[in-house]
Protein backbone atom coordinates (compact mmCIF):
# COMPACT_ATOMS: atom_id res chain seq x y z
CA UNK A 1 0.00 0.00 0.00
CA UNK A 2 2.81 2.45 0.74
CA UNK A 3 4.01 2.04 -2.76
CA UNK A 4 1.03 2.97 -4.25
CA UNK A 5 1.13 5.90 -2.30
CA UNK A 6 4.34 6.68 -3.06
CA UNK A 7 3.71 6.46 -6.77
CA UNK A 8 0.64 8.52 -6.10
CA UNK A 9 3.00 11.57 -4.62
CA UNK A 10 5.35 10.95 -7.47
CA UNK A 11 2.77 11.52 -9.97
CA UNK A 12 1.75 15.41 -7.89
CA UNK A 13 5.51 16.37 -7.91
CA UNK A 14 6.19 15.59 -11.62
CA UNK A 15 4.44 18.46 -12.19
CA UNK A 16 6.34 21.35 -12.17
CA UNK A 17 3.53 23.73 -10.86
CA UNK A 18 3.42 21.57 -7.87
CA UNK A 19 6.77 21.22 -7.49
CA UNK A 20 6.78 25.09 -6.71
CA UNK A 21 3.66 25.17 -4.71
CA UNK A 22 5.34 23.20 -2.49
CA UNK A 23 8.72 25.15 -2.65
CA UNK A 24 6.85 28.67 -1.91
CA UNK A 25 4.66 27.46 0.87
CA UNK A 26 7.03 25.06 2.75
CA UNK A 27 10.45 25.65 1.21
CA UNK A 28 13.62 26.72 4.01
CA UNK A 29 13.12 30.72 4.94
CA UNK A 30 14.50 32.50 2.25
CA UNK A 31 15.10 29.87 -0.40
CA UNK A 32 11.84 30.61 -2.54
CA UNK A 33 12.74 34.17 -3.11
CA UNK A 34 16.15 33.29 -4.61
CA UNK A 35 14.90 30.54 -7.43
CA UNK A 36 13.52 30.99 -10.67
CA UNK A 37 10.82 28.83 -11.15
CA UNK A 38 10.17 29.47 -14.90
CA UNK A 39 13.70 26.92 -15.25
CA UNK A 40 12.37 24.12 -13.10
CA UNK A 41 13.02 21.07 -14.86
CA UNK A 42 12.79 17.16 -13.85
CA UNK A 43 15.83 15.54 -13.76
CA UNK A 44 16.34 11.46 -13.93
CA UNK A 45 16.08 10.11 -11.24
CA UNK A 46 17.41 6.60 -12.06
CA UNK A 47 20.12 5.38 -10.67
CA UNK A 48 22.28 3.31 -8.51
CA UNK A 49 23.11 4.20 -4.59
CA UNK A 50 26.83 3.60 -3.31
CA UNK A 51 25.22 0.09 -1.68
CA UNK A 52 24.07 -1.09 -5.23
CA UNK A 53 20.32 -0.69 -4.64
CA UNK A 54 18.75 1.19 -7.68
CA UNK A 55 16.67 4.40 -6.72
CA UNK A 56 13.46 5.17 -8.91
CA UNK A 57 10.83 6.30 -6.43
CA UNK A 58 12.15 9.59 -5.69
CA UNK A 59 12.50 12.93 -7.51
CA UNK A 60 15.07 14.87 -8.72
CA UNK A 61 14.70 18.24 -9.82
CA UNK A 62 16.97 21.36 -10.56
CA UNK A 63 16.24 25.14 -10.85
CA UNK A 64 18.01 28.35 -11.04
CA UNK A 65 18.61 29.93 -7.90
CA UNK A 66 20.59 33.21 -8.96
CA UNK A 67 21.53 31.73 -12.32
CA UNK A 68 23.35 28.66 -11.02
CA UNK A 69 21.95 26.11 -11.28
CA UNK A 70 21.06 23.63 -7.88
CA UNK A 71 19.10 20.29 -7.32
CA UNK A 72 16.29 19.46 -5.33
CA UNK A 73 15.90 16.09 -4.01
CA UNK A 74 12.62 15.37 -3.07
CA UNK A 75 12.59 12.14 -1.02
CA UNK A 76 8.80 10.35 -0.60
CA UNK A 77 8.46 8.86 2.73
CA UNK A 78 5.60 6.74 3.69
CA UNK A 79 6.41 4.55 6.32
CA UNK A 80 4.20 4.33 9.46
CA UNK A 81 7.05 5.94 11.88
CA UNK A 82 10.40 7.78 11.69
CA UNK A 83 13.46 7.03 10.22
CA UNK A 84 16.34 7.62 12.75
CA UNK A 85 18.78 6.68 10.17
CA UNK A 86 17.34 9.18 7.79
CA UNK A 87 20.45 11.56 7.19
CA UNK A 88 22.85 8.09 6.60
CA UNK A 89 20.63 7.28 4.17
CA UNK A 90 20.14 10.58 2.68
CA UNK A 91 24.15 10.56 2.16
CA UNK A 92 23.89 7.79 0.34
CA UNK A 93 21.14 9.02 -1.95
CA UNK A 94 23.05 12.73 -2.36
CA UNK A 95 26.47 10.74 -3.07
CA UNK A 96 24.48 8.52 -6.28
CA UNK A 97 22.87 11.80 -7.53
CA UNK A 98 26.14 13.18 -7.48
CA UNK A 99 27.62 10.03 -9.12
CA UNK A 100 25.21 10.27 -11.64
CA UNK A 101 25.68 13.92 -12.35
CA UNK A 102 29.35 12.86 -12.73
CA UNK A 103 29.10 9.42 -15.10
CA UNK A 104 26.57 11.25 -17.33
CA UNK A 105 28.96 14.58 -17.65
CA UNK A 106 26.31 16.38 -16.50
CA UNK A 107 28.48 19.19 -14.89
CA UNK A 108 32.03 20.11 -15.10
CA UNK A 109 33.92 18.84 -12.00
CA UNK A 110 36.52 21.82 -12.92
CA UNK A 111 33.78 24.51 -12.11
CA UNK A 112 32.60 22.78 -8.84
CA UNK A 113 29.56 20.11 -8.00
CA UNK A 114 26.17 22.22 -7.67
CA UNK A 115 24.33 22.65 -4.56
CA UNK A 116 21.92 20.07 -3.30
CA UNK A 117 18.69 20.72 -1.22
CA UNK A 118 17.34 17.36 0.04
CA UNK A 119 14.08 17.42 1.06
CA UNK A 120 11.95 14.28 2.92
CA UNK A 121 8.54 14.54 3.03
CA UNK A 122 7.16 12.40 5.52
CA UNK A 123 3.57 11.14 5.57
CA UNK A 124 3.66 8.58 8.88
CA UNK A 125 0.92 9.00 11.91
CA UNK A 126 4.14 9.32 14.25
CA UNK A 127 5.74 12.96 14.49
CA UNK A 128 8.89 13.12 13.20
CA UNK A 129 11.65 14.05 16.42
CA UNK A 130 14.73 12.55 15.00
CA UNK A 131 17.77 14.98 14.26
CA UNK A 132 18.00 15.70 10.78
CA UNK A 133 21.36 15.82 10.55
CA UNK A 134 23.89 13.60 10.08
CA UNK A 135 26.48 14.77 12.75
CA UNK A 136 24.05 14.34 15.05
CA UNK A 137 24.09 10.43 14.82
CA UNK A 138 28.02 10.15 14.57
CA UNK A 139 29.25 9.12 18.38
CA UNK A 140 31.18 11.21 20.90
CA UNK A 141 34.67 11.52 19.13
CA UNK A 142 38.05 13.40 20.17
CA UNK A 143 37.66 17.01 18.90
CA UNK A 144 40.46 16.73 16.61
CA UNK A 145 38.11 14.19 14.63
CA UNK A 146 35.46 16.85 13.92
CA UNK A 147 36.65 18.00 11.10
CA UNK A 148 36.85 14.64 8.90
CA UNK A 149 33.42 13.87 9.54
CA UNK A 150 30.76 14.02 7.00
CA UNK A 151 28.22 16.64 7.31
CA UNK A 152 24.82 16.73 5.44
CA UNK A 153 21.05 18.24 6.55
CA UNK A 154 17.73 17.62 5.24
CA UNK A 155 14.81 19.44 5.05
CA UNK A 156 12.27 17.93 6.36
CA UNK A 157 8.25 17.97 5.75
CA UNK A 158 6.33 16.19 8.01
CA UNK A 159 2.83 16.92 7.00
CA UNK A 160 0.81 15.68 10.14
CA UNK A 161 3.05 18.00 11.89
CA UNK A 162 1.17 21.19 10.55
CA UNK A 163 -2.16 22.22 12.34
CA UNK A 164 -5.39 21.84 10.01
CA UNK A 165 -5.79 25.55 10.69
CA UNK A 166 -2.77 26.43 9.79
CA UNK A 167 -2.65 24.55 6.49
CA UNK A 168 -6.38 25.93 5.56
CA UNK A 169 -5.17 29.09 6.27
CA UNK A 170 -1.83 29.13 3.55
CA UNK A 171 -4.55 28.28 0.34
CA UNK A 172 -2.08 26.29 -1.39
CA UNK A 173 -3.12 23.27 -3.16
CA UNK A 174 0.01 21.54 -1.25
CA UNK A 175 -1.13 22.02 1.96
CA UNK A 176 -4.35 21.22 1.32
CA UNK A 177 -2.94 17.51 0.20
CA UNK A 178 -1.37 17.40 3.17
CA UNK A 179 -4.65 18.17 5.22
CA UNK A 180 -6.83 16.06 3.44
CA UNK A 181 -3.67 13.07 4.35
CA UNK A 182 -4.52 13.33 7.78
CA UNK A 183 -7.55 13.78 8.17
CA UNK A 184 -9.54 11.75 10.98
CA UNK A 185 -12.95 10.81 9.79
CA UNK A 186 -15.47 11.54 6.71
CA UNK A 187 -16.55 14.86 7.55
CA UNK A 188 -12.93 15.95 7.87
CA UNK A 189 -11.87 14.64 4.41
CA UNK A 190 -15.04 16.79 2.99
CA UNK A 191 -13.85 19.66 4.39
CA UNK A 192 -10.07 19.66 3.51
CA UNK A 193 -11.60 18.54 -0.01
CA UNK A 194 -13.66 21.60 -0.49
CA UNK A 195 -10.54 23.46 1.04
CA UNK A 196 -8.53 21.76 -1.77
CA UNK A 197 -11.00 22.51 -4.52
CA UNK A 198 -11.11 26.04 -3.35
CA UNK A 199 -6.98 26.35 -3.46
CA UNK A 200 -7.13 25.10 -7.22
CA UNK A 201 -9.80 27.44 -7.95
CA UNK A 202 -7.70 30.08 -6.31
CA UNK A 203 -4.45 28.65 -8.19
CA UNK A 204 -2.37 30.60 -10.92
CA UNK A 205 -1.97 27.03 -11.89
CA UNK A 206 -5.52 25.94 -11.99
CA UNK A 207 -5.97 24.91 -15.44
CA UNK A 208 -2.88 22.54 -15.29
CA UNK A 209 -3.09 21.05 -12.42
CA UNK A 210 -6.89 20.37 -11.61
CA UNK A 211 -7.46 17.30 -13.70
CA UNK A 212 -3.97 15.82 -11.73
CA UNK A 213 -5.11 16.72 -8.41
CA UNK A 214 -8.39 15.02 -9.16
CA UNK A 215 -6.88 12.51 -10.55
CA UNK A 216 -4.70 11.92 -7.56
CA UNK A 217 -7.74 12.46 -4.65
CA UNK A 218 -9.97 9.81 -6.67
CA UNK A 219 -7.40 7.22 -6.43
CA UNK A 220 -6.81 8.20 -2.80
CA UNK A 221 -10.90 8.70 -1.99
CA UNK A 222 -10.79 5.24 -3.31
CA UNK A 223 -7.71 3.71 -1.04
CA UNK A 224 -9.68 5.34 2.12
CA UNK A 225 -12.96 4.44 1.34
CA UNK A 226 -13.45 1.06 -0.54
CA UNK A 227 -16.37 1.18 -2.37
CA UNK A 228 -17.26 5.02 -2.80
CA UNK A 229 -18.75 6.05 -5.93
CA UNK A 230 -16.41 8.68 -7.26
CA UNK A 231 -18.09 11.37 -9.67
CA UNK A 232 -16.78 11.02 -13.48
CA UNK A 233 -15.91 14.90 -13.62
CA UNK A 234 -12.04 15.06 -14.33
CA UNK A 235 -12.14 18.39 -12.13
CA UNK A 236 -12.80 18.64 -8.60
CA UNK A 237 -14.01 22.21 -8.75
CA UNK A 238 -16.89 21.02 -10.78
CA UNK A 239 -17.40 17.82 -8.85
CA UNK A 240 -17.63 18.48 -5.16
CA UNK A 241 -21.47 18.76 -4.41
CA UNK A 242 -21.70 15.14 -5.75
CA UNK A 243 -18.29 14.12 -4.55
CA UNK A 244 -19.68 15.08 -1.02
CA UNK A 245 -23.41 13.43 -1.64
CA UNK A 246 -21.10 10.43 -2.04
CA UNK A 247 -19.39 10.40 0.48
CA UNK A 248 -22.54 10.98 2.94
CA UNK A 249 -23.61 7.67 0.88
CA UNK A 250 -20.58 5.99 1.61
CA UNK A 251 -20.37 6.90 5.71
CA UNK A 252 -24.20 5.98 5.93
CA UNK A 253 -23.75 2.68 3.84
CA UNK A 254 -20.38 2.05 6.33
CA UNK A 255 -22.54 2.21 9.66
CA UNK A 256 -25.10 0.23 8.78
CA UNK A 257 -23.07 -2.47 7.06
CA UNK A 258 -21.01 -2.21 11.05
CA UNK A 259 -24.18 -2.27 12.62
CA UNK A 260 -25.02 -5.14 10.63
CA UNK A 261 -22.35 -7.03 11.49
CA UNK A 262 -22.18 -6.18 14.97
CA UNK A 263 -25.85 -7.58 15.24
CA UNK A 264 -24.58 -10.86 13.64
CA UNK A 265 -21.27 -10.91 15.45
CA UNK A 266 -23.48 -10.33 19.03
CA UNK A 267 -26.06 -13.10 18.31
CA UNK A 268 -23.10 -15.58 17.48
CA UNK A 269 -21.68 -14.78 20.64
CA UNK A 270 -24.86 -15.16 22.47
CA UNK A 271 -25.74 -18.57 21.06
CA UNK A 272 -22.24 -20.03 21.20
CA UNK A 273 -22.06 -18.40 25.31
CA UNK A 274 -25.26 -20.26 25.72
CA UNK A 275 -24.28 -23.36 24.25
CA UNK A 276 -21.09 -22.89 26.18
CA UNK A 277 -23.18 -22.77 29.84
CA UNK A 278 -25.79 -25.13 28.71
CA UNK A 279 -22.68 -28.11 28.77
CA UNK A 280 -21.63 -26.50 32.46
CA UNK A 281 -25.00 -27.10 33.68
CA UNK A 282 -25.00 -30.35 32.27
CA UNK A 283 -21.52 -31.05 33.16
CA UNK A 284 -22.49 -29.68 37.01
CA UNK A 285 -25.69 -32.07 37.55
CA UNK A 286 -23.52 -34.95 36.24
CA UNK A 287 -20.53 -34.63 38.84
CA UNK A 288 -23.75 -33.61 41.36
CA UNK A 289 -24.89 -37.26 40.72
CA UNK A 290 -22.31 -39.20 40.83
CA UNK A 291 -19.52 -37.67 43.51
CA UNK A 292 -21.82 -35.43 45.42
CA UNK A 293 -22.15 -31.94 45.92
CA UNK A 294 -19.43 -29.69 44.59
CA UNK A 295 -17.19 -27.16 46.18
CA UNK A 296 -17.38 -23.63 45.63
CA UNK A 297 -14.03 -23.81 43.74
CA UNK A 298 -14.79 -27.03 41.34
CA UNK A 299 -17.99 -24.79 40.32
CA UNK A 300 -16.00 -21.54 40.14
CA UNK A 301 -13.64 -23.97 37.69
CA UNK A 302 -16.16 -25.19 35.79
CA UNK A 303 -17.89 -21.49 35.20
CA UNK A 304 -14.07 -20.26 34.07
CA UNK A 305 -13.60 -23.29 31.71
CA UNK A 306 -13.13 -22.77 28.12
CA UNK A 307 -15.29 -24.99 25.67
CA UNK A 308 -12.49 -27.62 25.48
CA UNK A 309 -12.04 -27.87 29.19
CA UNK A 310 -15.51 -28.96 29.53
CA UNK A 311 -15.61 -31.24 26.56
CA UNK A 312 -12.53 -33.01 28.04
CA UNK A 313 -13.77 -32.79 31.89
CA UNK A 314 -17.52 -34.67 30.53
CA UNK A 315 -15.82 -37.42 28.44
CA UNK A 316 -14.05 -38.27 31.91
CA UNK A 317 -17.18 -38.29 34.44
CA UNK A 318 -18.38 -41.65 33.24
CA UNK A 319 -15.21 -43.39 33.47
CA UNK A 320 -14.09 -41.24 36.68
CA UNK A 321 -13.43 -42.47 40.06
CA UNK A 322 -12.99 -39.56 41.98
CA UNK A 323 -13.37 -35.58 41.21
CA UNK A 324 -9.52 -35.45 40.98
CA UNK A 325 -9.33 -38.03 37.91
CA UNK A 326 -11.68 -35.30 36.26
CA UNK A 327 -10.11 -32.59 36.65
CA UNK A 328 -7.04 -33.71 36.39
CA UNK A 329 -4.49 -31.28 37.55
CA UNK A 330 -7.02 -28.52 38.24
CA UNK A 331 -6.59 -27.59 42.13
CA UNK A 332 -10.09 -27.61 43.76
Amino acid sequence: MAHLHDNGYKYLFSHAELVQELLEAFAPPGVSALLDYTTLRLENGNYVTPAMKPRADDLVWSVELQGRRIYLYLLLEFQSTPDDTMPARMLQYVAALYDHLLRSKAVNPAEGLPPVLPIVLYNGDARWRQSSELYDLIRVHPQVLKAFQPRLKFWLLDEGAFPAAELEDTQRVVAAIFRFEHTPDSAAAKQAIRCLAQAIAQSPFKQRIDRVVTRWIKHRLQSKMPGLAVPDAEELTKGMDMLETNIDRWEAQAIAKGMEQGILQGMQQGIQQGMQQGEALLLQRLLTRRFGVLSATQLANIAAATPAQLETWGDRVLEAKSLDEVFGDTRH
